[in-house]
């Protein structure tokens, strides 16, 4: 499904229904995403994506083939390399709440090695006794913490604490 986020809200606008269960693949995700692509090619598009959608392969196609900002959530369980022939998984930044990282310019995924993204890192800070059980990881093509953790934190309108 894909929606437009509008005043803190989300409105569907174009959906498929799919003959199967778990994530869907590239061709699938392109299959949905073109028609409104063309459609709003006039407007300043960010894509936004859970961690359903968080294909390496989807990201370049957005960034590369339909030119539009993404700030896709990656599982924690992806590898980067941050420095030259240097990976480790997401979960071994052990984020603390409160606490973000921006990271400019990494590869993602070791057997692709797609690069030229940038990787923002936010454990949302405690609010009211509670935080947030995982930190975001979000592959981005956005130039800023700030700018690729508000577009992502628009997602549905949820997790309010940690705009």
């Amino acid at each position: 499904m894909v929606s437009l986020v509008y005043q803190r809200r989300a409105i569907p606008i174009y959906f498929r229904l799919l003959p199967l269960k778990g994530n869907s693949n590239l061709a699938q995700q392109k299959s949905v995403l073109e028609p409104v692509l063309a459609l709003l090619k006039e407007f300043k598009i960010v894509v936004l994506g859970d961690r359903e959608f968080c294909s390496v392969d989807l990201a370049k196609w957005l960034s590369e083939e339909a030119k539009v900002y993404l700030s896709l959530r990656l599982k924690k369980n992806e590898y980067v390399e941050l420095e030259e022939q240097i990976w480790f998984q997401l979960k071994e930044l052990k984020l603390a709440p409160g606490t973000a990282l921006f990271y400019e310019g990494v590869r993602v995924t070791k057997t692709k090695g797609y690069g030229n993204f940038n990787l923002a890192a936010k454990h949302c800070r405690k609010y009211r006794q509670k935080s947030a059980k995982e930190p975001w990881y979000i592959l981005t093509n956005l130039k800023s913490l700030s700018a690729a953790t508000k577009a992502y934190s628009r997602r549905m309108g949820i997790e309010e604490m940690c705009a």
